[in-house]
């Protein structure tokens, strides 16, 4: 038996050893392929609950706020999303009409251009009688707009591109107003958070209100995406692998607080309320200290006493209008875009 091993010599003296040690490798590699399958089966399981809700309807409309207005259309930018919305003329003195200087409204996860939730529609109010035209749309996805994945920002802020291209060279609601001379955005939640991203890459908003964005998804869906499915936080990672896989988004980059430096040396205002309990309240100091790097920064804070979360407008169940807030955001605009062409 000359060069045999002693590995060897055991093996032929107790045959079953072999076979037992083999068998038991198999085992574990079937059981590792089992939990994988497991795992990932869940985590596109959950990735597919996540980004799909039956969208809410249009429930209310600026007639309500004897608002005018006219039903409009467009595509995002890039991938051709079909958008709803709706075009309300701002009011000058003398009931005439305007459309000189507009605020696109963005509105948060899981609503619409109407939502009662946030008073969309009567911040709305508040702009148009100040003078300021509002371009309010149903991101992808959201109420009368086409069905797509939610993404919590990354491909919306197509949407918000898509409303800028639309004032800007698409069909003008109100012909004899002409087209915008000047843009603006307001956002809440979500949408805030999107408007970041989107001024980021398109200079003509020239001034923003971000109201309770988050400066980074990923904690907020650690957090969601475990309280939602109820299962491990080791799920989460898989979680967000899936909704790459299935649906092209990397959430990673839904980073809004590593773009606000650069949309200086436009006005930036944030606001946040304080007892905010989805999107942390330091969020809006992170944003504060990043944008204040830019180049000739013009950054704003206002920390609502005890609102929660997009609560500082519109306080629920209540409903009550905070009267601090129309004046000022108007202030910040009217500052920001300058007097109207036509006159007040």
């Amino acid at each position: 038996m000359s060069g045999a091993t002693s590995e060897d010599v055991r093996r032929t003296q107790n045959p079953s050893a072999g076979k037992l040690a083999t068998r038991l490798v198999a085992a574990s590699l079937i059981l590792a392929g089992v939990v994988m399958f497991l795992y990932m089966g869940l985590s596109v399981y959950v990735a597919t609950q996540l980004v799909y809700e039956a969208p809410k309807p249009i429930t209310e409309t600026p007639a309500k706020y004897q608002l005018q207005y006219r039903d409009v259309s467009f595509p995002a930018r890039e991938d051709g999303v079909k958008l709803k919305g709706w075009f309300i003329p701002g009011l000058l003195s003398g009931g005439r009409l305007t459309a000189s200087r507009t605020i696109i409204m963005v509105h948060g996860t899981r609503q619409n251009r109407a939502t009662p939730n946030d008073g969309l529609l009567q911040l709305s109010t508040i702009f148009a009688h100040n003078g300021f035209a509002v371009l309010g749309f149903d991101m992808r996805g959201a109420g009368e707009s086409q069905p797509e994945p939610l993404t919590v920002g990354y491909f919306e802020q197509r949407d918000v591109l898509g409303a800028v291209d639309f004032l800007q060279s698409g069909p003008i609601p109100y012909p004899a107003l002409g087209r915008p001379t000047i843009i603006g955005g307001w956002g809440i939640s979500m949408g805030a958070a999107t408007l970041l991203l989107a001024a980021a890459r398109e200079p003509a908003i020239k001034a923003i209100i971000s109201d309770c964005a988050y400066s980074d998804i990923i904690p907020i869906l650690q957090r969601e995406i475990a309280g939602r499915s109820g299962l491990p936080p080791a799920f989460t990672p898989g979680v967000l692998l899936a909704l790459r896989a299935l649906y092209g988004a990397d959430y990673y980059a839904v980073r809004p607080v590593d773009v606000v430096a650069s949309l200086a040396p436009r006005p930036l205002f944030f606001i946040h309320g304080d007892k905010d309990q989805y999107v942390p309240f330091a969020d809006m100091q992170e944003f504060a200290d990043a944008a204040q790097t830019g180049l000739q920064a013009r950054v704003q804070t206002w920390a609502v006493h005890g609102a929660g979360h997009a609560r500082s407008f519109r306080s629920l169940p209540e409903g009550i209008i905070n009267p601090e807030y129309g004046p000022r955001v108007v202030d910040f605009f009217t500052k920001s875009l300058g007097s109207d062409p036509a006159g007040a």
